[in-house]
């Protein structure tokens, strides 16, 4: 196996140092064509890192047209060394930069305009990630999306709570990968007395229904209107309660259930309407389809993404 190495005290992040290490080895063919990777689980106990660091490495690494990942197949290098552009080769490399300049300038652009840009682009490439957790993988995997949505110069990656604290437990020297650690509201207080004195700042960040289309909705139904919550997990629904009230939403019969709860199609059948959260039709997709069932959408609330912003532009 090819040697991989990471710094723990350089100032570029764990997920740049993996992948200019494996894109290297691939550019110069020690990696051959063909040749199977580790999966993102061995690499990452290896290099005693975080799966999702190593994960996102591969998942660019197979944008960038380097690897190739198939189900069953695991993940290879491609075929890019017999192509000479993909070799390291400064000629190539002025040549790319030409071509790139002359874009830029064929758009409008001055050079030092884009030259500002590059520089901006580069000081976010070689940040340090935030690490955002949640306590299911599919809540990670929603809610992940929502926050790369809305924070997009951010680097994210995602743990689940219990994943967290033993990783923690094993190791407490992880936590300096990352600029913050982004949590639920009802976790925050619990993190930040199990954490180290010198850990990264913790940044509370809950979801709430969209302004735009949920709570308008849910404010034109008439009192007593019998309204059914779907979420992944029971503790979900009582949040989605807790922040419809907090909205205001107080004339409502609200009621709660999982998506896979055995009774959840009697529950639609006894509901004028049925909202359903993205963790919840991740579990159960075909519930979406069903007359009754609209979608739960969320958003970050408004303090705790700006915290996290301010925290990502230092």
């Amino acid at each position: 196996m090819f040697r991989l190495t990471l710094q723990k005290d350089s100032n570029v992040s764990y997920h740049e140092q993996l992948y200019q290490q494996i894109a290297a080895s691939i550019r110069s063919g020690e990696l051959s064509p063909h040749e199977q990777l580790p999966t993102v689980r061995e690499l990452a106990a290896q290099l005693k890192i975080n799966y999702n660091t190593v994960r996102s490495v591969y998942l660019r690494l197979q944008q960038e047209g380097m690897v190739d990942s198939r189900q069953g197949r695991g993940t290879i290098v491609s075929n890019v060394v017999n192509d000479p552009l993909m070799t390291r080769n400064p000629a190539h490399l002025a040549l790319l930069a030409k071509e790139t300049l002359h874009k830029i300038k064929a758009m409008g652009y001055s050079l030092d305009e884009f030259s500002r840009v590059l520089s901006a682009v580069v000081q976010e490439v070689n940040q340090f990630p935030v690490l955002f957790l949640r306590y299911t993988e599919l809540e990670l995997a929603e809610y992940l999306r929502l926050v790369q949505y809305h924070l997009p110069s951010a680097m994210v990656e995602g743990r689940t709570f219990e994943d967290f604290t033993e990783r923690l437990e094993e190791d407490p020297s992880f936590l300096q990968e990352y600029k913050a650690i982004v949590t639920h509201p009802s976790a925050s207080m619990k993190m930040r007395q199990i954490m180290p004195r010198e850990a990264p700042p913790v940044v509370s960040l809950d979801f709430i229904p969209d302004p735009t289309t949920v709570i308008p909705a849910m404010e034109a139904y008439p009192r007593h209107t019998k309204v059914g919550l779907i979420c992944a997990t029971i503790r979900g629904a009582e949040g989605m309660i807790q922040d419809l009230h907090n909205a205001g939403i107080n004339h409502l019969e609200l009621r709660i259930i999982e998506a896979n709860h055995p009774d959840v199609f009697d529950m639609i059948a006894n509901c004028d309407v049925v909202y359903i959260s993205k963790p919840g039709y991740m579990t159960r997709p075909h519930l979406l389809t069903l007359p009754k069932v609209k979608e739960y959408q969320e958003i970050p609330d408004y303090h705790g993404i700006t915290k996290l912003r301010k925290i990502v532009t230092q």
